[in-house]
């Protein structure tokens, strides 16, 4: 049987599942005082992709879609002084957000931030140095264009990597006979991903929905 999660039995596992970091508690009441808050990963899947990290000892990590960087800031906070991450948004307002917690945390000198459209600037990073090199790619940003960001992380992650995709739920919407454009887009992504051979992958009920990918 499936236990159905209400808001209560929710809190409930947040108290005693999560570990929040004081600037991550401290970057999610802030994120709650905006209009767009729900934009920030939740806490239970930052946790989760941290321990991901910590369990494959990765070193470098790519984020697409920042906001105002919690995920961001999980995961420099899970892998360390020596990590190296990218992190990629076309929003300088948020990035500005981002820093100053980043920077209160002192992981700020292990992020590399990429201002500009997410297509445009991992197609930028496909270089030779770094095809084939990260540990970790989360997926967050425009829905229309997940595929196509999904195939230029597919080859800067290398074998035995992992691609993390949020969103792929999208609240139900991908259920509905005529979602909006950007459902539809996370709909066929979710099919295209399912007949891809190529790798392995779980999409968890997570959240608003979680795709592991591990990159045979």
């Amino acid at each position: 049987m499936k236990t159905v999660i209400n808001d209560a039995l929710y809190d409930y596992a947040i108290a005693y599942g999560v570990r929040e970091h004081e600037v991550l508690k401290q970057l999610s009441a802030y994120n709650k005082t905006l209009a767009n808050g729900q934009m920030q990963t939740a806490p239970e899947q930052a946790q989760l992709m941290a321990m991901i990290a910590k369990i494959m000892g990765a070193r470098k990590y790519l984020e697409v879609g920042v906001f105002t960087g919690y995920s961001t800031l999980a995961m420099a906070l899970a892998m360390g002084y020596n990590a190296q991450i990218v992190a990629i948004d076309n929003n300088i307002k948020h990035i500005e957000i981002a820093t100053q917690f980043w920077q209160q945390a002192q992981v700020a000198q292990q992020i590399s931030v990429h201002l500009g459209e997410a297509k445009e600037m991992l197609e930028q990073l496909s270089t030779s140095e770094n095809l084939a090199s990260f540990d970790i790619a989360f997926i967050d940003a425009n829905k229309n264009d997940y595929l196509a960001y999904f195939h230029l992380c597919y080859n800067l992650v290398r074998t035995g990597g992992i691609i993390i995709v949020d969103n792929v739920l999208m609240h139900g919407l991908i259920l509905e006979d005529n979602p909006p454009k950007y459902a539809q887009a996370i709909k066929e992504f979710n099919e295209t991903l399912y007949k891809d051979e190529r790798f392995d992958l779980v999409m968890l009920p997570l959240a608003d929905g979680v795709t592991i990918v591990y990159k045979k």
